[in-house]
């Protein structure tokens, strides 16, 4: 039982770094790849699982990645009006002073058990 225990260990241990191993062969490829060669790429292994909008933008972040540019995901922050954060600093302002004006009841109580 102790030698068949072994032998999982290290099949465990070889399989772990065959996969160390692929990845890194594998990020060593598509870095010496040209922009066009990587979308190429990714359009053949995920032409039929993703739309063609979907496998752009994945095109997109993968090349920016590779690169070392950040990718920019400007469709998805919305830039917020003057007019909102104006209010929404005001409100905030509002309920810090709530909350310093409001007396704790806590105290209070506790100077009376004292006496």
């Amino acid at each position: 039982m102790k030698a068949f225990l072994k032998f999982l260990f290290l099949i465990f241990a070889a399989a772990a770094i065959a996969a160390v191993v692929a990845s890194i062969v594998s990020k060593k490829k598509i870095m010496s790849m040209s922009d066009d060669e990587i979308r190429e790429f990714l359009s053949s292994k995920l032409s039929g699982r993703v739309g063609d909008e979907q496998l752009g933008k994945i095109q997109d972040a993968v090349v920016s990645k590779v690169r070392g540019k950040a990718h920019e995901v400007e469709h998805y922050i919305d830039e917020p009006d003057d007019a909102e954060t104006d209010d929404a600093e005001t409100d905030a302002d509002s309920d810090d002073a709530d909350e310093i004006d409001a007396p704790d009841s806590d105290e209070s109580n506790e100077d009376d058990t004292d006496k």
